[in-house]
């Protein structure tokens, strides 16, 4: 009588098992996404609002003879503005 569903469950058991190790042979093999950003990229402050930005991605302005990079060309703009 509690023999059946004792082989059930252990039936249960081993299909998921085996599901598992599967799965886990098959995503073995996929690379991992590649980084958008690389590591150590020097990061720059953006002097109007204060966030930093990657230098990659930064949009650079000359004001008064020295370089200052921007999060954005709206950031830049204002800055040009004030100064």
């Amino acid at each position: 009588m509690l023999v059946k569903p004792l082989i059930y469950l252990l039936v249960g058991f081993l299909i998921y098992t085996a599901y598992q190790i599967i799965k886990q042979a098959l995503t073995k093999n996929s690379t991992p996404p590649p980084e958008k950003t690389s590591r150590g990229e020097e990061m720059l402050l953006d002097p109007e609002c204060g966030t930093y930005i990657p230098r990659n991605g930064a949009i650079k302005a000359q004001v008064k003879g020295s370089t200052h990079y921007f999060c954005s060309a709206e950031c830049r703009d204002k800055y040009l503005n004030r100064s």
